[in-house]
C-alpha cells in the first residue's frame, strides 16, 4: 500500500498496518532526507519515494 493511501487512516489504523506510530515514521522519514540530500547524485533517479521505500522496509522486517 501506498502511503498517500495510508494517510487517510487514523493513527491507530495507521499503527496497526506500518508498525509504527505516525509520529515515529514522520522523523523516520526526515532521517532518510537528510541522508538521502547527502548522497551524491549519480544515476538514475529511485521510482519510489522515501515515504515507500521505508513502507517497504517496515514491511519486510514485519515479515521476517
Amino acid at each position: 500500500m501506498r502511503y498517500q493511501k495510508l494517510n487517510r487512516f487514523s493513527d491507530s489504523e495507521f499503527k496497526r498496518l506500518v508498525g509504527v506510530p505516525r509520529q515515529v515514521f514522520t522523523e523516520m522519514v526526515e532521517v532518510l532526507e537528510k541522508a538521502e540530500s547527502l548522497k551524491k547524485k549519480s544515476g538514475r533517479p529511485h521510482t519510489l519515494d522515501i515515504e515507500d521505500q521505508l513502507l517497504l522496509t517496515l514491511n519486510y522486517s514485519q515479515t521476517a
